[in-house]
């Protein structure tokens, strides 16, 4: 099998432009052979053992294997973070959830007092893409990142200790369970943590949905970070805005990344709990992607 081959078999999984994007990025980043080499049919000159290495991940591709699961890795914000089935694979999207919370941070020029450290919670971190972002851009804060999934955890702690991300601290809780939050999750004995900043790419896609994504994304991400309950799909919502009214300083804000099909509905959920300031914030396509808002 050859290159053009590849992408020939996996045009009726993928359709034919993305079928050339993941043999490009398959054969760049494992084989180091750039769109022209492909084009000047340069991958017919691998190495015996590069081929059979190549034959070994065009049959992970060809049963719908995502390609950063063949690869090990996605790259998000500059950074290469690891992920496998565990773990949701940093999309676009939430790298703008990120660009948002920096600008964030760079205007309000939190904290206020500079004695006291800044301090940014993240809930249902996955691969910790979004926690470890921030942390690196700042690494005098205190970044806490939760999540329920063991799994997810030890692939997130292990990118923070790639990355040199020595600033986060995570942590294995329940969001849905909030209940004692601050004592079991995020205090210490001495002192209750405060945050200045609340960040969150939680579970939102409605069960009824799923029948419009991908195989590739159905068969090979956990569902457990993808889907809630059509009758109750503001169920991590609700639980946030809990959270942050227990953990946020006064006037600290939220940036969550949502459902843009239910955009108003979680606007007025927070409206309803007591945040202020609530703005909805499109993504690259214009769609209602994102809500920012602050505590009273």
């Amino acid at each position: 099998m050859n290159c053009q081959e590849l992408i020939r078999l996996l045009t009726p999984l993928h359709g034919a432009g993305e079928a050339r994007a993941i043999v490009r990025l398959l054969m760049e980043e494992r084989f180091g052979l750039s769109q022209t080499d492909l084009l000047l049919g340069r991958d017919e000159g691998l190495s015996p053992s590069d081929h059979r290495d190549f034959e070994q991940l065009a049959d992970r591709l060809l049963q719908g294997a995502p390609v950063q699961h063949v690869l090990g890795y996605e790259y998000f914000c500059g950074h290469r973070f690891s992920v496998s089935p565990s773990v949701l694979i940093p999309r676009p999207e939430t790298e703008e959830l990120v660009g948002h919370a920096l600008k964030l941070l760079e205007r309000t020029k939190y904290p206020q007092n500079p004695s006291s450290p800044l301090h940014i919670l993240d809930l249902c971190t996955g691969s910790g893409c979004i926690a470890i972002s921030v942390a690196l851009a700042y690494p005098e804060a205190k970044v806490t990142a939760l999540d329920i999934s063991t799994e997810a955890l030890t692939v997130a702690r292990q990118n923070a200790a790639d990355m040199e991300a020595r600033n986060v601290t995570f942590l294995q809780h329940d969001i849905l369970q909030s209940d004692g939050f601050l004592k079991d999750a995020v205090s210490s004995p001495a002192e209750e943590t405060r945050f200045h900043l609340l960040l969150s790419n939680p579970p939102y896609v409605r069960d009824s949905e799923a029948a419009e994504m991908s195989p590739t994304v159905l068969d090979h991400e956990p569902h457990l970070a993808l889907f809630v309950p059509d009758e109750d799909p503001l169920r991590f919502y609700r639980a946030i805005s809990t959270i942050g009214r227990q953990t946020l300083v006064p006037g600290g804000y939220i940036l969550l990344e949502i459902n843009a099909s239910l955009s108003r509905d979680t606007l007025r959920l927070f409206a309803d709990s007591g945040f202020t300031d609530l703005s909805i914030l499109p993504d690259q396509f214009t769609r209602p992607r994102f809500l920012r808002g602050r505590l009273q």
